[in-house]
């Protein structure tokens, strides 16, 4: 039996091309790239459902000022707890890692959140009115220095405390398994 090498590598085109139409038709058809400008518009945490929402704009920029435009808006929306991803009737999955990720986050800016309702409850800061529009840029003092994410996360645990003191609520009980991010960090 005689090997020829022409003969092989046609009969390997050939099996390759086949296979690669084979995939093509598993794949979604390939979408061309929408060149028009966007914005996000806005972004909403909803942390009592887990879900994230954002809404994006779709526009034109004027020729003479380049100024966008927004014509149409579209609203995405992301499921934490579920780890899903939707946006026009359609859902998709992505990683239960990824939604941990996501989530302590999330749970960083809630808790800024809540620090910043404390904050200002207290009377911090410096009232703006029509004469002076300086308002306050820091609420770090000059002299401390920036903390680290491991102190963050603590000093947010122990704002979370705080407040769950302030408003009369039961400590957690030991069944309940609540995110610490800071895990997320070793």
């Amino acid at each position: 039996m005689r090997f020829s090498l022409g003969s092989f590598l046609t009969k390997l085109v050939a099996l390759l091309a086949l296979s690669a139409l084979g995939c093509a038709q598993d794949r979604a058809p390939e979408r061309k790239a929408d060149r028009s400008p966007r914005r996000l518009e806005s972004v909403t945490w909803n942390s009592v459902k887990h879900e994230l929402t954002w809404v994006i704009s779709k526009g034109e920029r004027d020729r003479e000022s380049g100024a966008y435009k927004p014509l149409t808006t579209q609203t995405y929306l992301i499921n934490i707890d579920k780890a899903t991803m939707s946006f026009n009737g359609e859902t998709r999955s992505f990683s239960k890692q990824e939604a941990v990720n996501v989530l302590a986050l999330l749970d960083i800016i809630a808790k800024y959140a809540i620090e910043s309702t404390l904050w200002w409850d207290q009377g911090h800061g410096r009232r703006v009115d029509e004469q002076d529009k300086a308002g306050v840029t820091r609420v770090l003092h000059e002299e401390e220095k920036r903390p680290s994410p491991e102190q963050l996360l603590l000093r947010l645990e122990l704002l979370e405390r705080r407040l769950r003191r302030l408003e009369g609520q039961p400590r957690q009980t030991s069944d309940e398994t609540p995110v610490h991010p800071a895990r997320l960090l070793q």
